[in-house]
């Protein structure tokens, strides 16, 4: 019962981590595309699932590293606000959803192309930043002890 226990305790380590996982699905899936937000899913349920078969196994009572479980929140959130925040003025100016993580939807909110550029590379870049940030940290939760 005391090993049960042990292993839930870990696990609930981690919900603050799998709540931000959970809510960047749901932002990406408002405006990136099936395939993105397939390819995040598959690298997230990967995570996650190797982090659940970690703590069933009890190779890892602690949930992994808390500095990187941060890392994890904090890109997340990050990912998630600067999502939104373009969903936003997607739904302003009426444009079609996810109009703008292309250059050419840039292009026709506005007339600076370094803006444009700047804007796309930071979604896209923040978003998979965050998947690399994911795996890191269920590899990370896999070794820590």
């Amino acid at each position: 019962m005391s090993e049960q226990l042990s292993r839930l305790k870990a696990i609930g380590r981690a919900w603050p981590q799998v709540l931000t996982i959970i809510v960047f699905m749901v932002a990406i899936s408002l405006r990136f595309p099936l395939w993105f937000v397939m390819l995040s899913a598959i690298v997230n349920g990967t995570a996650l699932t190797y982090l659940t078969r970690n703590f069933a196994s009890r190779r890892s009572h602690t949930g992994g590293d808390p500095f990187l479980g941060v890392i994890v929140i904090g890109s997340g959130l990050a990912s998630i606000a600067l999502t939104l925040k373009w969903w936003a003025v997607e739904q302003q100016l009426k444009l079609a959803h996810g109009v703008l993580l292309h250059m050419a939807g840039h292009t026709e909110a506005t007339s600076d192309p370094a803006l444009a550029w700047s804007s796309v590379l930071t979604q896209w870049g923040s978003c998979s930043i965050f998947l690399v940030i994911v795996a890191v940290w269920a590899l990370g939760s896999g070794r820590a002890d």
